[in-house]
């Protein structure tokens, strides 16, 4: 799928949901806003990478070169960033150091292999988005009802996987179908009503912990707006901090904790902390970016005014 401005202002907005989120947990600030950010920011999230899949390419390109694409581009950076925050946490080291961060991943860091993860399945499983979708969704429902908001290992085993491998696939995969076979303008409102109805219904939960109601709610809320990315991309949305912000979203992502967090050990709090960290972050990877080697292991979009192209192009958080 080619680049879009309404869909990198999506992303920019998402990502800045994210810092947010993660900046009030950091000062431990719970309240509404935060819960309606957890519960559609990264379902979003995955359903936008779903939505931009190149399946064709993915399903037909040489296993060796996908992998070096995917590897260049999006495992180098999030395994040094996965290394580094495993240093600055004191993370004791033990025979199963080596799995724990692609099975089980700590922190933010558990996107990227679950990312990967869905990618690959949508190889090497070659049906159509609905079938994949048909095939997923029982996943995904038995391990939200199994394990409900939270997260952890699925069992108890030496191999048991974060439950979040197994609970993104249904907003992926229905991802996938919206770049396939977006719904009818004519279903529009319903959409849009569908989706409304999903964020007042989890809007509730806030303070109602009606546990059995949050899957429904979540996919609801979650799928309806996924439903919307094609009559959004249709709208062409452009405002250039949120654009850039979503071009080198893998960069953001990665990084953002490392940057909040000395920023809070310096006195900020959450909106500041905030504020404060976008212009930081994008001055560290421009930096990075005019140097290719640098750039590619923290993660950084390529600068477009230095001549190198970077394998296999934008990836993950910047698209697939």
């Amino acid at each position: 799928m080619t680049k879009n401005p309404s869909i990198d202002f999506l992303k920019g907005l998402l990502t800045l949901l994210v810092m947010g989120g993660h900046a009030m947990e950091l000062v431990g600030r719970h309240d509404l806003l935060l819960w309606l950010g957890s519960g559609l920011r990264m379902p979003l999230m995955i359903g936008i990478s779903g939505y931009l899949l190149n399946v064709t390419r993915i399903r037909t390109e040489a296993a060796r070169a996908l992998f070096q694409r995917y590897s260049t581009r999006l495992l180098l950076p999030w395994l040094f960033a996965t290394i580094l925050y495993l240093i600055i946490s004191g993370w004791s080291v033990g025979w199963a150091t080596p799995l724990d961060p692609i099975l089980r991943p700590p922190f933010h860091l558990w996107y990227v292999p679950v990312l990967v993860f869905l990618i690959f399945v949508a190889r090497l499983i070659p049906r159509s988005p609905l079938l994949l979708l048909v095939m997923g969704t029982p996943v995904s429902l038995a391990t939200m009802y199994g394990f409900g908001l939270d997260h952890g290992p699925v069992g108890t085993s030496f191999f048991a996987p974060d439950s979040r491998f197994l609970r993104y696939p249904v907003y992926f995969f229905f991802g996938m179908l919206m770049a396939e076979r977006a719904f009818p303008k004519r279903y529009l409102p319903v959409c849009l009503l569908l989706t409304l109805l999903g964020l007042w219904w989890w809007s509730g939960l806030y303070r109602d912990g009606h546990r059995l109601a949050y899957v429904p709610a979540r996919l609801l809320m979650c799928l309806g707006l996924i439903s919307l990315l094609p009559s959004l991309s249709a709208l062409r949305l452009r405002f250039a901090p949120l654009n850039l912000i979503g071009q080198d979203s893998l960069f953001f992502y990665l990084w953002h904790p490392l940057i909040m967090g000395l920023l809070m050990a310096g006195g900020m709090h959450s909106f500041t902390m905030v504020i404060a960290s976008v212009p930081l972050l994008f001055m560290v990877s421009r930096l990075a970016a005019r140097a290719p080697f640098i750039g590619r292991i923290l993660g950084a979009a390529p600068d477009r005014r230095v001549d190198h192209k970077a394998p296999g192009g934008p990836v993950a958080l910047a698209g697939t």
